[in-house]
């Protein structure tokens, strides 16, 4: 329980959540879709294959997520070996601090989706 006091789980926001999940207190719930809630994590998934690479759980902050995200690109890089040339995201991967670590430290095209 202590890791949610990590910057990409309880510390990326002052909000207490609503829910904690028994199986995975770092997940978020989330009501985003317009329907039922559920808790949620991060996923990078290897789009030509249809393999989830890595996860990692985070708030449903763009802080966050953001931070989940470069957590799973160097993970995956280290442990695997494997470097995608492009990254597709919602837009919360959009901000300029993510596009610069994206672009010109990792050499991988943002390509965003809706």
């Amino acid at each position: 329980m202590a890791t949610l006091d990590d910057p990409a789980w309880g510390a990326a926001s002052d909000v207490v959540p609503k829910f904690v999940s028994p199986s995975d207190p770092a997940a978020q719930w989330t009501g985003a879709h317009k329907g039922p809630a559920f808790f949620a994590d991060n996923y990078l998934i290897d789009l030509k294959f249809g393999v989830i690479v890595d996860v990692e759980a985070s708030r449903a902050t763009r802080q966050a997520e953001v931070g989940a995200a470069k957590t799973m690109i160097e993970r995956t890089e280290e442990r695997f070996g494997l470097k995608p040339e492009r990254l597709v995201g919602d837009t919360a991967y959009g901000a300029a601090p993510m596009l610069n670590w994206l672009v010109e430290e990792k050499g991988i095209a943002p390509h965003n989706q809706p």
